[in-house]
């Protein structure tokens, strides 16, 4: 994927979890949390196209800063959403173009994924704890869940699925 300019993070959630997990994700802050929030905005299948804000200053990911550290990643994570989101309504060979051919026909790819980014960066904020141990636990524990399953925003149960006892247990 060719990358002419920075990427923008606008909004509120990209200014909380920048400042708030700065002193967790120290190297490469911006970056490291495009590409986790990315992740997120993926695997939930949700996006945001114009982030709430408030009046903070912008802040971004340098284009070298990508070029230096992508290594194919925003590639693979662009052909993972745009083979399985259900937020563009595509057909199958639109999308097996997008993802795998040369010409992307106008279609913005950093816009695209931005807005899983937006999702995931506000998914994120969410998890923003007191201290940074907590946030760090916080974090982890959403991830170890959404991986066993347990997620259950991702992963909901079927009423179907579930059994109440008649001493009120849920089973």
């Amino acid at each position: 994927m060719e990358i002419t300019s920075d990427i923008q993070l606008k909004g509120t959630a990209w200014n909380k979890i920048i400042k708030d997990l700065s002193d967790i994700f120290t190297t490469r802050t911006h970056y490291s949390l495009y590409m986790l929030s990315l992740a997120v905005g993926i695997m939930y299948d949700k996006r945001i196209e114009d982030p709430d804000e408030n009046g903070e200053e912008m802040k971004s990911v340098p284009r070298n800063v990508i070029m230096n550290n992508d290594g194919g990643k925003l590639d693979f994570y662009f052909q993972a959403a745009i083979l399985s989101t259900l937020t563009e309504s595509l057909t199958e060979d639109q999308r097996l173009e997008l993802a795998f051919g040369e010409n992307s026909n106008g279609f913005n790819k950093i816009a695209f994924l931005t807005s899983f980014a937006n999702f995931g960066a506000k998914k994120l904020s969410e998890l923003v704890g007191i201290t940074n141990l907590e946030s760090m636990d916080n974090i982890k524990n959403f991830m170890v869940s959404t991986v066993e399953g347990r997620n259950f925003e991702i992963d909901a149960l079927p009423l179907d699925d579930i059994v109440i006892f008649e001493n009120g247990e849920i089973g």
